[in-house]
């Protein structure tokens, strides 16, 4: 302990808490989308879907059916599972998600974010591991482990809410929430690297890898990460005056029930909602879609669906970080729900339109790849609009706002995989349908959305109604 604060004295706090925010996003997102990389290397050629409708000469011969026998042997044992039962596998985390949702921002504000995050984490490991063994019994045994990781993982998001509202200056705040773009890096580095560590070394590894990770994550974090800045060890007096003076008395540390009732009567509480609704949308249609997209319509082996895949995502971390340094200084030049709103034609409205017309780009590889990137790059501009309003409205709150509305959104975590099915007119339907979500949920917040702190983050008002 001595050496890591010896090592990181002339480092602000709050950066490596914002460093910590940004690895616990890249871990959880591993274990979150592992799965869309391994599902096509564990099943039968044959179950999966009928020939790529795409696939041309080109595609043909740089994946014969030479190559493919090999692929198939190398990857591991294979499973006869119908597409009915792959949506389902798919789909398990995001119910284990919804599931726990609701009581993922009480728990955070109750027991911490510290312990929260690092047993959440820990579990998600092991079962993550876990369900290489089990798969072999039944489908089902999957389905369980996948369900429980999504389980732990709907505690992740709400506990560094409860992060940011203790730690971050409210100047600072966009740039914290854009430390949350390490998903898209963990999306991205398991796309390539599961991808090639499955090609390589056989389907049950592209589990193990991540379960690795998590363990170094969850030493570091245990070392550098504490609850709030008063807590914290190293901290200087004069960055902790600075934290605690900038927030205005808005940050209350006393335990109190959330004011369920006044948030659920709060009509700024449903327009974030929505607002995070239609984002959610999109982005599940990218991450659970475009893998299987790639390989089953466009026509790639799963060593390159993971590599171009993750091209978005990889543009998305910078893109994100980049609009929450912009957005903390435009909030200090102009009124903030000014700058929000102008901030969800980036983060839903352009999205909306590309992914809107991907699928008039038929079998056009590049044209696909181009939409898609421009779509989830630009999409990381929600470090100013969703992700940040939460804090905005409740900065004690704002585990539990955002527990409200992941459990939510995070039914289209489930409603969009049932829509896959191997033809171009379902592909198209998919990705217009994603479109029109982004764009109708972001107008909706344009016109009838507010980011002012509420009554009801006062504890003292809520501790006298309760």
């Amino acid at each position: 302990m001595g050496s890591c604060k010896t090592c990181c004295q002339n480092i602000p706090t709050r950066y490596i808490i914002m460093a910590m925010i940004f690895f616990t996003t890249f871990i959880n997102y591993t274990t979150r989308t592992n799965m869309s990389v391994s599902l096509p290397a564990m099943v039968l050629s044959g179950t999966t879907s009928q020939v790529a409708e795409c696939e041309t000469d080109e595609v043909k011969s740089s994946t014969n059916t030479t190559t493919k026998s090999k692929s198939e042997e190398v990857t591991g044992t294979k499973y006869e599972w119908n597409q009915a039962v792959q949506g389902l596998i798919l789909g398990a985390y995001f119910y284990g998600y919804l599931m726990c949702s609701l009581p993922g921002g009480l728990v955070a504000e109750w027991v911490g974010p510290y312990l929260t995050i690092i047993l959440a984490t820990a579990l998600s490991g092991v079962l993550n591991s876990l369900g290489v063994w089990l798969t072999s019994l039944h489908w089902g045994a999957l389905f369980g482990t996948r369900f429980f990781i999504g389980a732990c993982g709907a505690f992740i998001y709400p506990a560094l809410q409860c992060v940011v509202g203790r730690w971050a200056p409210p100047q600072e705040r966009s740039k914290f929430l854009a430390c949350l773009m390490g998903n898209n890096l963990g999306t991205c580095w398991t796309w390539m690297v599961g991808g090639i560590v499955t090609q390589y070394y056989k389907w049950p590894w592209g589990f193990h890898v991540m379960s690795f990770q998590i363990v170094i994550f969850c030493i570091v974090f245990g070392l550098l990460m504490f609850d709030s800045p008063e807590q914290h060890p190293w901290i200087t007096d004069e960055e902790l005056k600075y934290i605690k003076e900038s927030q205005e008395g808005t940050v209350s540390r006393t335990k109190s029930i959330p004011p369920y009732k006044a948030i659920f009567k709060s009509f700024a509480f449903w327009t974030l909602c929505v607002l995070h609704f239609g984002n959610l949308w999109g982005l599940y249609v990218q991450i659970t879609a475009v893998p299987k997209f790639m390989k089953e319509y466009i026509g790639f082996d799963i060593k390159n669906s993971g590599i171009l895949s993750s091209l978005p995502h990889l543009v998305r971390v910078f893109m994100g970080l980049g609009f929450g340094f912009l957005g903390d200084y435009l909030k200090r030049q102009f009124r903030r729900i000014l700058i929000i709103k102008s901030f969800i034609v980036l983060s839903h409205i352009i999205p909306g339109i590309l992914l809107g017309i991907i699928g008039l780009a038929k079998c056009n590889t590049t044209v696909v790849v181009t939409l898609l990137t421009l779509s989830m790059s630009i999409n990381g501009a929600t470090v100013v609009t969703n992700l940040a309003i939460p804090t905005d409205l409740s900065p004690n709150f704002a585990g539990t706002i955002f527990g409200i509305i992941s459990f939510i959104g995070g039914t289209t975590g489930f409603i969009v995989p049932s829509q896959f099915q191997n033809n171009s007119i379902a592909w198209r339907t998919v990705f217009a349908l994603g479109g029109i979500m982004y764009c109708s949920c972001g107008l909706f917040f344009i016109l009838f959305g507010t980011a002012d702190i509420q009554p009801w983050n006062e504890k003292r008002r809520t501790e006298e109604e309760s």
